[in-house]
């Protein structure tokens, strides 16, 4: 084998083992579409989290839904500071039928303040759950899904929309 043919052959194999990495699920059983833009008008952009993840043995894991919102300034660029009750987030968790998504359980709406954190982690915050959703023992083994509504208020009606997490199979 030439070394022409020996670099070739490892640099399809690092790229075949990347693929996989992306594409597999991930061993910890989790599901998550983050910072998701569903309004992005005049002066401002809201974005919201979905997640659900589900309890697996000898992984982190639980039996979670998550849901965020943030307000940003318009074209999603900087993070908004408003006060208490501009923003508002909420999640429902369904559950696959068979023929249709259907409400399993959810929270009630969560409203507070966005703004800018410091520190390592900066970024723009708002009103967010974790929500324990019972796993398997709420409605049955099956898929799984969040829906998230992240809303903000911008001083004359609500903007927001909600956010899909992806399907998550529990069992």
């Amino acid at each position: 084998m030439s070394d022409r043919q020996a670099l070739n052959l490892t640099v399809c194999a690092s790229l075949a083992g990347l693929f996989l990495m992306l594409t597999a699920p991930g061993a910890s059983g989790w599901t998550w579409n983050h910072h998701s833009t569903v309004y992005n008008g005049a002066g401002l952009c809201v974005q919201g989290d979905a997640g659900i993840d589900h309890w697996q043995p000898n992984v982190f894991s639980g039996n979670l839904a998550y849901d965020g919102t943030y307000a940003l300034s318009q074209g999603c660029g900087a993070g908004l500071t408003l006060p208490d009750g501009w923003a508002a987030a909420r999640l429902d968790v369904f559950k696959w039928t068979g023929s249709q998504w259907a409400v399993c359980t959810g929270t009630n709406w969560l409203f507070g303040p966005t703004g800018i954190s410091g520190g390592d982690v900066g970024g723009p915050f708002g009103p967010a759950q974790v929500f324990n959703y019972g796993g398997p023992s709420s409605c049955g083994s099956g898929w799984y899904g969040t829906l998230a509504s992240a809303y903000v208020w911008d001083g004359s009606a609500w903007r927001g929309n909600g956010v899909w997490s992806g399907a998550e199979l529990v069992q």
